[in-house]
């Protein structure tokens, strides 16, 4: 049996009612961290920090995105992490061809003729 049949009609509208209010409350956190972000570019601060803070912004983001509106916080634990896990080895392999792939470590295209 699950447990919605043994709550009544009362508390699982008051549950779905209090979902949604969690979902408003992120949309409008997200909007203001995302005009946050907008601000922060336009501001003369060392380009490292604004870099640095603009990366942590979006994985705040990121989070609360895949944890409330893909539902992963209601799922059960092992499938989070294997979302999470999954997350890892794609941003592990993303640096890395960053590094592979850099301008600077590619030799100039030699021309023909010169």
């Amino acid at each position: 049996m699950s447990d919605t049949e043994h709550m009544s009609e009362l508390e699982v509208l008051k549950a779905e009612n209090n979902r949604y209010y969690a979902f408003v409350n992120l949309a409008l956190i997200l909007a203001a961290v995302t005009g946050i972000e907008l601000v922060l570019v336009y501001l003369p601060f060392p380009t490292t920090l604004i870099f640095t803070v603009l990366i942590s912004l979006s994985l705040f983001k990121f989070v609360g995105v895949v944890a409330w509106f893909m539902h992963l916080i209601y799922d059960k634990l092992i499938l989070t992490m294997a979302f999470g896990t999954g997350m890892i080895i794609a941003f592990g392999t993303y640096t890395a061809l960053l590094f592979l792939l850099g301008g600077d470590m590619v030799a100039p295209q030699e021309i023909p003729g010169r």
